[in-house]
């Protein structure tokens, strides 16, 4: 006869795997369509035509790069949502589960895409070459950068900890590092912490934020903006919304609210020049600047009933939104093969000098739709099948149905 402990074990233990199939689904589409504006801004910041990185529209594209903190801000919400939701349905959160939720989302096109980048730096320097613009972008990587990619402290590689090359093809995936930083103590901290007091984390990575910009000496070539713990505001923001009860706002609000978002951005594109890092101030400014207009991006978007229609612009962004980690993967090989294909072989232009005027709009579109051909794609053949087995390991459905 089974002792009654064992018996109350295992009857939770069927409880919990039974949990994916009656629990409420928590999935907000209209995410889906600001996880597109967040990779379409860097798309923007990384497809900018020649010649407009300075000048009035120099701060315009620069500020696209924000797109990164949108996604850590709608990565915090997101999971905290999530884990507060398993946690109260369950009573309990399981970090094995979150990790391989995780793993089975991130590592198979991330992986994929490191595999990529080395076969790509083996085409001779000769077929690769655009002339209008600097360096090649498909060159060789360093071995160490590899093995930092692999181990997720990229970010710390390319931010000047350790010596490799600042940039190349691939450097975007920085962020990625980031994200999965993040990961290895959230899911511990959300299960221990009393619910009443997890406002608090928040607060201390804002607090670890501004203390690391100001004490870290600006260096050109160690840059902050890589560097985990400088890039805490824009997450911080994002739990900080998950914690707030739910705003019901009217359109004119979620209107300011973009504005807001905007020009936080702009102000910390073009007053503060954070990748020129001009001083302390100006970065101690700028970094907070960024994570509020993230934030307010994120509250204009959450409940908003227009897009939750049924239109076909509403349905083409949410699925937008849905490969926007391959769009984000694969952008910049998307826009280094059209520059090479336009400037190279369709103008047969071989010297260094602009390109014509006209060109710039035939070579954004071709690169986005390249870029979009890409992502979908792998979405469908590499993504969907571990996305399929993700949800053997969900607690609480997030996904449409």
């Amino acid at each position: 006869m089974r002792e009654p402990a064992t018996v109350a074990s295992e009857a939770a233990h069927k409880s919990a795997s039974r949990q994916p199939e009656t629990a409420e689904r928590f999935y907000l589409p209209e995410l889906d369509v600001l996880r597109f504006f967040a990779f379409f801004a860097v798309f923007v910041c990384h497809v900018q035509p020649f010649g407009v990185t300075r000048g009035a529209l120099g701060p315009m594209f620069t500020s696209g790069a924000f797109g990164v903190d949108l996604f850590f801000s709608l990565s915090g919400y997101l999971l905290t949502s999530l884990l507060l939701r398993e946690r109260d349905q369950t009573g309990d959160i399981d970090p094995r589960a979150f990790y391989v939720r995780r793993s089975l989302r991130i590592w198979p096109l991330y992986y994929f895409s490191i595999g990529l980048a080395f076969l790509l730096t083996r085409i001779p320097a000769s077929v690769i070459a655009a002339p209008f613009y600097p360096g090649n972008l498909f060159e060789p990587i360093q071995p160490r950068s590899y093995l930092f990619m692999a181990i997720f402290l990229f970010n710390f590689n390319i931010a000047g900890s350790f010596v490799a090359n600042r940039y190349f093809f691939m450097d975007q995936l920085w962020s990625i590092s980031v994200e999965e930083q993040f990961y290895l103590f959230w899911p511990w901290l959300m299960r221990y912490v009393p619910r009443r007091r997890i406002v608090v984390l928040p607060l201390v990575m804002l607090a670890v934020s501004v203390i690391t910009r100001i004490a870290l000496p600006l260096n050109p070539y160690k840059p902050v903006w890589e560097n985990t713990f400088t890039r805490l505001d824009p997450i911080a923001v994002g739990i900080l919304i998950a914690l707030m009860p739910r705003l019901n706002l009217r359109p004119v609000h979620r209107v300011v609210l973009v504005i807001a978002g905007l020009a936080s951005w702009e102000f910390a594109a073009y007053y503060c020049g954070l990748y020129e890092q001009l001083s302390v101030s100006k970065i101690s400014m700028g970094y907070p600047a960024v994570a509020l207009g993230s934030g307010a991006f994120l509250l204009a978007t959450l409940g908003a009933k227009s897009l939750r229609s049924d239109s076909v612009m509403v349905r083409s962004l949410v699925y937008l939104g849905k490969i926007s980690y391959g769009l984000y993967v694969y952008s910049q090989i998307a826009i280094f093969t059209v520059k090479l294909a336009l400037f190279r072989g369709a103008f047969g232009l071989e010297s260094p000098g602009h390109p014509p005027a006209w060109s710039l709009p035939t070579y954004i579109m071709l690169a986005f739709g390249l870029n979009v051909v890409l992502a979908a794609v792998s979405y469908r053949l590499l993504e969907a099948p571990f996305l399929r087995l993700k949800e053997r390991f969900t607690r609480v459905p997030s996904r449409a149905a």
